[in-house]
């Protein structure tokens, strides 16, 4: 197990702290980032800082005000950083859910984050 580099935690801070931390959220990613994942049903991945944070704020209800993101198993290779989480919720169906972000970070920003979700 590695490190987690302080940007990736506090993005997750960001991400936990739901519209408030859209701002924060935001400064961590690149110009033209890519994010792909499974939420939305969008098949392509959102391109660029803006599309980003919109899929981020389409993904987020009230119900998730209570969202607490648990973070497990770190690995850092060069610019790519892999985090487990754990995400507990009303808002997701049995109260939880599981996943894996795999992050490539360039120049201190994100320029790609791939988010996957465990299956049973």
């Amino acid at each position: 197990m590695s490190k987690l580099p302080l940007d990736i935690a506090n993005f997750f801070l960001a991400m936990q702290a739901g519209p408030s931390g859209a701002e924060i959220l935001g400064s961590f990613f690149d110009d033209d980032a890519v994010y792909s994942e499974p939420f939305s049903g969008q098949s392509e991945p959102h391109r660029g800082r803006d599309a980003i944070l919109a899929a981020f704020a389409a993904s987020r209800s009230e119900d998730f005000s209570d969202a607490v993101i648990n973070l497990g198993a770190v690995e850092v290779e060069a610019e790519t950083i892999t985090v487990k989480w754990t995400c507990y919720s009303q808002a997701i169906p049995g109260g939880s859910g599981s996943g894996t972000n795999v992050f490539t970070v360039l120049n201190g920003k994100i320029v790609s984050l791939v988010t996957t979700l465990d299956m049973p």
